[in-house]
C-alpha cells in the first residue's frame, strides 16, 4: 500500500514538469507586443502588468435609440441636429442624414426632436363631435407642465381612426425617407415642448436655416399640440401678440385653420 502510494505521488509530480518547463522557456513578450502601446493613460486605459505601457481602447460612438429614452441626450443640446443614425451634431455632417432638430431635453436626459418641416397643413385636431380622450386645461401654466407627447397621442390613436383624430394619426404615420423604421414613433408635441421651442426659438431657427428647413417667422405656422384647451380646441404654438408668455394659444372651436400644422416630435 505504501509503495503504490509513493509511485502515485511520483507520477503526479512528473506530469506537472512539462507545463512548468514550457512556461519557463516561452519567449518573453514586451508590453507593446501585448497591445500596451500607449505611453500614458489617456483615460480609461489599462496598464501593462510588467512595464510602463498602456492599452487605451478606442472610444465607441454613443448613439440614441430613436423613439426611446436611453439617456443619450446628455450628449446633446437644444438646437442640435438629430440624425437618422441616432447621433446629435451641431451642424450637417457629410455621412449623416438629419431627421429633426432638438427642441427639449429633460432632467433625465431624455431628448425630443421636431421634424424640420411640417408634414400636414389645414388639418383638424379632432373631428367635430368626437370625444376628447386627453385631459385638458385652460391654464397655460398647467399646460406647459405636460410633456407626455406620445402617451397623449397614443390615447387618441387607440380611441379612433384618422377620421376622428386626423392630426394624431398624421404624426403617428409619419415615415421620413431617412429613417423609415421610425414610423409609429412620432407624436404630436406636448405643450411643455412647444414652450421650450418658444424659449429657444432663435437657436432652433438658426439650425433650421442650416438644414434648409422651414423656420418659424411672422407667425405663419401654428403647431398643434397633443393637449386640449377646451372642447376640441387644442393648445397650439404661435408667436403673434395674442400668444401668452409660453408661446401658446388655442385654436378656433372647429380645430381647423389654414395656418394650423402638424410638426411631429420623436423621443431619443
Amino acid at each position: 500500500m505504501n509503495i503504490n502510494f509513493k509511485f502515485l505521488l511520483l507520477g503526479t509530480t512528473l506530469s506537472l514538469i512539462p507545463n512548468i518547463t514550457n512556461a519557463q522557456c516561452s519567449p518573453a513578450q514586451s508590453c507593446a507586443e501585448l497591445g500596451y502601446k500607449e505611453t500614458a493613460n489617456k483615460g480609461g486605459c489599462l496598464k501593462c502588468p510588467f512595464g510602463n505601457g498602456w492599452y487605451c481602447p478606442e472610444p465607441k460612438e454613443e448613439k440614441a435609440v430613436l423613439g426611446q429614452c436611453t439617456g443619450y441626450a446628455k450628449n446633446c443640446k437644444i438646437g442640435d441636429i438629430l440624425n437618422s443614425d441616432g447621433t446629435c451634431t451641431t451642424d450637417k455632417v457629410s455621412d449623416k442624414t438629419p431627421i429633426g432638430v432638438v427642441i427639449y431635453i429633460s432632467s433625465e436626459n431624455c431628448g425630443w426632436a421636431m421634424a424640420d418641416t411640417p408634414i400636414a397643413q389645414n388639418i383638424e385636431w379632432i373631428a367635430e363631435g368626437a370625444q376628447s380622450v386627453v385631459e385638458g386645461t385652460k391654464d397655460w401654466l398647467q399646460a406647459i407642465k405636460n410633456y407626455n407627447a406620445c402617451s397623449n397621442t397614443q390615447k387618441m390613436i387607440q380611441a379612433g381612426d384618422k377620421d376622428l383624430f386626423p392630426a394624431a394619426w398624421a404624426a403617428y404615420e409619419y415615415e421620413p425617407n431617412a429613417a423609415p423604421t421610425t414610423k409609429t414613433k412620432w407624436c404630436l408635441p406636448a405643450p411643455g415642448m412647444l414652450n421650450s421651442l418658444y424659449i429657444n426659438l432663435n437657436t432652433i431657427n438658426n439650425t433650421l436655416s442650416k438644414l434648409g428647413g422651414r423656420q418659424f417667422t411672422n407667425d405663419d405656422e401654428h403647431i398643434l399640440s397633443s393637449v386640449e384647451y377646451y372642447v376640441g380646441r387644442p393648445w397650439v404654438f404661435c408667436t403673434h401678440n395674442g400668444a401668452n408668455q409660453a408661446g401658446l394659444f388655442y385654436s378656433r372651436s372647429d380645430g381647423r385653420e389654414d395656418n394650423q400644422y402638424v410638426r411631429p416630435v420623436i423621443e431619443f
